[in-house]
């Protein structure tokens, strides 16, 4: 389990909808980010190796994100409505 560390730039649209991308992703892995949000997911953005690994997951708890990928390594984007 690591913490992890944003790839790109943070983009905000109107202060409702944040996007945080990153390089590598890794199951526990953690990010510190908005809390309370409205809604959140994430989005694997890098090609798995079997149809079966394509999935993730993600949970918030106090502003802190925990990931699940289904394969370990992939890049991932954070979408967050505040």
């Amino acid at each position: 389990m690591a913490v992890l560390v944003v790839s790109g730039d943070i983009e905000s649209a109107q202060g409702i909808f944040t996007t945080i991308k990153f390089a590598s992703v890794d199951t526990g892995d953690t990010y510190e980010g908005p809390k309370n949000p409205k809604a959140f997911w994430v989005q694997m953005t890098s090609d798995p190796t079997t149809q079966a690994s394509a999935g993730s997951a993600c949970t918030e708890s106090d502003g802190t994100y925990t990931f699940y990928p289904g394969e370990d390594g992939e890049s991932a984007t954070l979408f967050v409505v505040n």
